[in-house]
């Protein structure tokens, strides 16, 4: 979309230079000394030449040169720029992108002085945030009141415009500055008076404001934020947090093998096979799904839905999701493949899900066995409790989007091709708290994933209930 409106726009461009170029040769050839006195004036038209010249030029140019200027150009390039306009982000979208951009930056505990430059993580990008990137990301961040993150990110704002002028800077870029000063100045006079209405607020604002330089709005936006932060109160990380930042401690006395022994097929085409953890057993399989496969299962997507964290507000966009309920031979083939890797029937529920992660999203910590939140999601579920869930890894993601099982201080990443299994259920059936788990936000790449839960009542002969051994 942005490529086609900077192609109308230059092109928009292109002709409006091109009007102001002839107005300039027109006014070129008008070049003449300027007649201040009467009589100076008086002497040009006494000759002939300059008074034919000047009735001609009033009588036919200057209104064919008035009509030339008030005619309308690039007509269809406006009108395209126009129904691209009408189709971009609406804000709530750009709301989305900055909460985003905001889960990036804490759970990972990256300095907006090394976002702003390019560099997440221990990654350089060729590409720089603008001075408007960085103010609309203070803004946000004074918004929500993590005042020291939106002085940070301000400060950040700042180093791109140092020379410190408006003349520099587009009339946007104005607007966007007096717009967060504004917001500034407004809780500063509410904090110091709440009886106050929001119209006399708005009233002592704008008197505030009125004649403002540059310097006066950064003075009271820098001011305002350094005498807040006392007030911003600063929380420790959580093991979720911990997990995204590669910080628990290693897992040993694990193996890797190959699986021949789940059903017959795999003693001809054993499974690669990883231990994450024994109790509770979670494994890794590798290179269970193709290139080839993953372009199949984009091609079965008609249109995605919003995917939520919750159903209690606020609400926020995490993913996007698919349901394949109908049986196609790629839904078939998958079923088939996690049958063989788990030993598990799968035919009462052969639904599977796909979902898509795009940048910064993520999942918060939570249980796939029936909590509240899953039984008002599912209320005409015959199938049982999930007692098992896998998730096929089918994007390519450099860095973020891992599983966490925060309680355990166990991390998965999402490497392309590979599938992650678990129980989520105890011997007994019981739910096993241990697997809460959830979704790092992805920092750069596409997280897609291929989602089955396996249900207890068609599992009631596989994996019959046994009494839960307590471990020494």
């Amino acid at each position: 979309m942005e490529q086609v409106f900077m192609e109308n726009f230059s092109i928009y461009a292109k002709i409006l230079q091109e009007k102001v170029d002839s107005l300039n040769i027109f006014l070129d050839a008008l070049k003449r000394p300027n007649h201040i006195t009467h009589n100076e004036r008086e002497k040009f038209v006494s000759n002939p030449l300059n008074a034919f010249g000047l009735i001609r030029r009033l009588n036919q140019d200057w209104p064919k040169l008035q009509n030339y200027t008030q005619k309308p150009l690039g007509l269809v390039q406006l009108t395209a720029m126009q129904d691209i306009v009408s189709a971009a982000p609406e804000s709530f979208d750009m709301n989305e992108k900055l909460k985003a951009m905001h889960r990036i930056e804490t759970t990972y505990d990256l300095q907006p002085k090394d976002i702003a430059k390019g560099l997440l993580q221990r990654t350089e990008f060729n590409y720089k945030l603008s001075f408007r990137d960085c103010l609309s990301l203070a803004h946000h961040k004074f918004e929500i009141g993590e005042f020291k993150r939106s002085l940070l990110w301000f400060q950040e704002a700042l180093k791109l415009n140092a020379d410190g002028s408006f003349d520099n800077m587009n009339r946007l870029q104005e607007m966007e500055l007096k717009g967060f000063a504004t917001a500034v100045a407004k809780r500063s006079i509410y904090l110091s008076n709440q009886a106050l209405t929001n119209e006399t607020i708005d009233n002592m604002v704008n008197t505030q404001l009125q004649d403002a330089k540059q310097m006066d709005l950064e003075q009271l936006i820098s001011s305002k934020l350094k005498q807040w932060i006392n007030a911003d109160s600063t929380t420790p990380p959580t093991d979720h947090n911990l997990g995204c930042r590669g910080l628990f401690p290693k897992k040993s006395n694990l193996v890797c093998r190959y699986n021949s022994s789940t059903n017959a097929f795999l003693q001809l085409a054993p499974l690669k096979m990883e231990e994450v953890s024994r109790d509770p057993y979670i494994v890794m399989f590798h290179e269970v799904v193709s290139d080839k496969e993953i372009e199949e299962m984009k091609g079965e997507i008609t249109e995605m839905e919003n995917g939520w964290t919750s159903l209690e507000d606020p609400k926020e966009i995490v993913s996007h999701v698919y349901w394949i309920r109908k049986e196609s031979s790629f839904s078939k083939r998958i079923n088939q493949r996690i049958s063989d890797m788990t030993g598990f029937k799968l035919e009462e529920f052969p639904a599977i899900q796909l979902a898509n992660f795009g940048v910064g999203g993520y999942f918060k910590p939570h249980y796939d066995y029936y909590t509240d939140r899953l039984k008002e999601l599912d209320v005409n579920n015959t199938l049982g409790d999930r007692i098992g869930s896998i998730i096929f890894y089918a994007g390519e993601v450099s860095q973020g989007g891992q599983t966490v099982f925060p309680d355990l201080k166990v991390v998965v990443e999402p490497k392309k091709g590979n599938a992650l299994f678990w129980f989520n259920a105890f011997d007994d059936s019981s739910p096993d708290p241990r697997t809460l788990h959830s979704v790092c936000p992805v920092i750069v790449g596409s997280r897609w994933t291929i989602t089955k839960w396996l249900h207890y009542a068609p599992q009631l002969f596989v994996k019959p209930c046994s009494p839960r051994v307590l471990k020494e």
